[in-house]
Formats: C-alpha cells, structure tokens, sequence
C-alpha cells in the first residue's frame, strides 16, 4: 500500500505490479525447488558411493570378484567417483554464482543430473535396471514447468543412453546390443520408457500451467476488486478506507519518518452554493489530478468532500512543507477541464508521526494544524507540541 499512486491513467498498473509478485512468489518456489534438485544431485552420488563401497567389500569377501582389487577400487570406486564428485563441485560453483540467472542453474543442476546417471551406467550397464535411473533426471525437471527444459532433459538422456551403449564398454561382463537380442529389446524398450515418461512430463507441465494460470487470474481479479473498492470514483485516487488501513500499518510497523498532510480547498462551499455541485465535482477533479502529477512525493487520499490528504514517508518535514507549498502555487494557475475559470486555494495541516502516538492522534494532530491553517486560508501550518 504504501507506494506512489500512479494514477488513472495508468489503469491496470497496480493489478500489473501485483501480477509480477505472483511471479516473484513462483521464481521463489522454483528457487526452493532448485535447492532440493542440487541436494538429491548430492545424495545421488554419495549413495553410489557407499553402494559401490559396499558391493566391493560383499565381493572380497564372497571371492566373486573378477578381477584385482585395486583395478575394482580404480574402475567402480575412484573413476566414477571422481567424475561424480566433479561434477557436483561444478554445481556447488554454479549455485554459489551470484552473476549466473536462476534458469542457468536450472539448466546446469538438471543437465549435470543427467552426466551423473550417464556415469552410473556406464559403470553398471550389465545391470538392465540402470536404464531408468535416467527417469530420475527427467521427471524432476518438471516442478519447473518449462517445456523446453524438460524436452532438453529428455533428449540428453536418450542421447546419453545410446552412446554409452554403442561407446562405451567400461564393464568388461557387458553384452552389446548387437551381440545380444535381449540386451537389444531392453535398450529399445527403455527408450520407449523414457519417451512415454517425457510425454507424461510435458502433459502434467501442460495442466500445471493452466492450474497456475488459473489460479493467478482469480488471484489478479480478486486483488483488482478490492483496489477498486479502496479508490475514490470521483476522484480517481485512493479512498478514506484505503487511508485508514495505510495508517493501521505504519501504526503496526511501527515505522518512523512518515508525515501526515491534510489538504483542504477553501470556501468550496461557496463554489457549489454559487456555481453548482457539477463545477464543484469538476474543482475536485482538478485538485485530485493535480496531486497524482507529483504523487512521486506522496500517496494521496480524498478523505471526503474537499477534503484530500498525503501520505508522505522517508522525507524530512521541510520537504514536505516545500512540496505543500509547490502544489498552492500551481493550483492557482490551474484551470477546469471545462466551464468557467475558477480561482482555487488550498490549505494545508501537516504532522509528523512518532512511536509516542498512534495514527488517531496523527489524524488529529494534522487536523489541529489545518484548523490554524484555515482561519488564515491558502496556508500551510505543522503541528507543533
């Protein structure tokens, strides 16, 4: 709330801002989510690591092991341990980058994933189970909803999968797929497995998009209905309830630096006695514009009748009495959208909030100066103890 209006004439601006802190909320999430992909990438390696450790304690022991012990160490343990290990310390570089973009580490987290699995199994490709550890790699792409970064995933697995097969031979009990019908069948099959799963991601990113676009549209329309019931339909600028609750919280935050104008257009009554209610609403309408040219300073209110005030924060109190002083000297020179000329003044009552008083006696204490203000007409008064 407590930011420059920026008028009607910028309709839609604040459902715009508020559309963008959607998007910032989901950039949040995916953040979060990214953190999490890291972290499996982590668990990942370190569980092959044991696992591999493991195995190679089961076979010295069952003396099923095929070969020595220090080519099984460097092969299963340090090789692919080492690559692993690599590559999360490209990760670990990547996530701590402060110039890199999120979707960079998006795509070098989800990317280097699949590098891992390729490493896996490679190592263990005699095991047809390891086809689908690249299923792993896909499907956790798809919390980001991004089809492109899915399909790339996607295609690096499949692209993974057969050069492994056809170049790599790391463990020497391999079969090829051309020396072997059922090796073949179980390569073509998990090939159809990762495109169905590919397929499935994209279908489940597509729904998730339209929840998520379904679910900010009600969000926007929501917010929109209630800025429209906190603006002034006069006037254009924000209402007596939208400066209530502006009030409420800088009382809650207990935020200092803030100073209260009330502004007051004088003998408006004798306008509308003498030149009618519409010339009256087209004086209010002059001042309310007025004010939204320099909302840079402040965030206006119409409080009722003729009666506005600005919501000033961060400025000094000869600041804001300056910028009082600004709007008096040009609302004398300005003219109506239409009808006669009408020469207006304004008064203002300005004070400055403190921790020692709550947002009634700010009220009052602006009220109090704008009183003393009044008696002398187109003047500007503080509030003083």
């Amino acid at each position: 709330m407590l930011r420059a209006f920026k008028g009607t004439e910028e309709k839609g601006q604040p459902g715009d801002n508020h559309a963008a802190d959607i998007q910032e909320e989901y950039r949040k999430i995916d953040k979060d989510w990214l953190l999490i992909h890291y972290k499996i990438s982590i668990g990942l390696v370190v569980a092959a690591l044991v696992a591999e450790c493991a195995m190679s304690l089961i076979f010295i022991n069952s003396e099923l092991l095929g070969t020595t012990l220090n080519r099984y160490i460097l092969k299963y343990i340090v090789v692919p341990g080492t690559l692993n290990f690599l590559c999360l310390a490209v990760d670990t570089a990547v996530m701590r980058s402060r110039t890199l973009s999120q979707n960079c580490k998006i795509y070098t987290i989800s990317i280097s994933l699949v590098f891992v699995c390729f490493i896996l199994f490679s190592v263990h490709s005699t095991f047809t189970s390891t086809y689908y550890i690249f299923t792993m790699a896909i499907l956790l792409t798809t919390i980001y909803s991004s089809y492109r970064l899915t399909g790339t995933t996607a295609l690096v697995c499949v692209a993974a999968i057969i050069f492994s097969e056809i170049f790599v031979e790391w463990d020497p009990d391999k079969i090829t797929i051309f020396n072997s019908v059922h090796r073949l069948g179980d390569f073509i099959i998990s090939l159809i497995i990762l495109l169905a799963i590919s397929i499935a991601s994209m279908v489940v990113i597509r729904y998730e998009k339209k929840k998520n676009e379904a679910s900010i549209q009600m969000e926007l329309e929501q917010y929109e209905l209630k800025q429209r019931l906190k603006i002034d339909e006069l006037t254009g600028i924000f209402n007596r309830k939208a400066l209530h609750e502006a009030l409420k919280e800088i009382e809650e935050d207990k935020g200092n630096g803030y100073i209260l104008a009330i502004a007051d257009l004088d003998r408006f009554k004798v306008i509308n006695d003498n030149l009618g209610h519409h010339m009256g609403d087209l004086c209010l309408k002059s001042f309310a514009g007025l004010l939204k040219e320099h909302s840079q300073f402040y965030i206006p209110y119409r409080y009722g009748g003729d009666e506005f005030c600005l919501l000033f924060s961060n400025v000094k109190l000869e600041e804001a009495v300056a910028v009082c002083e600004m709007l008096s000297k040009e609302l004398l020179n300005r003219s109506m959208e239409e009808g006669e000329r009408v020469e207006m003044t304004v008064s203002f009552g300005l004070a400055f909030y403190n921790e020692d008083i709550d947002s009634v006696r700010l009220f009052t204490h602006a009220d109090q100066a704008l009183y003393e203000a009044k008696e002398g007409r187109n003047a500007i008064r503080v509030y003083e103890n």
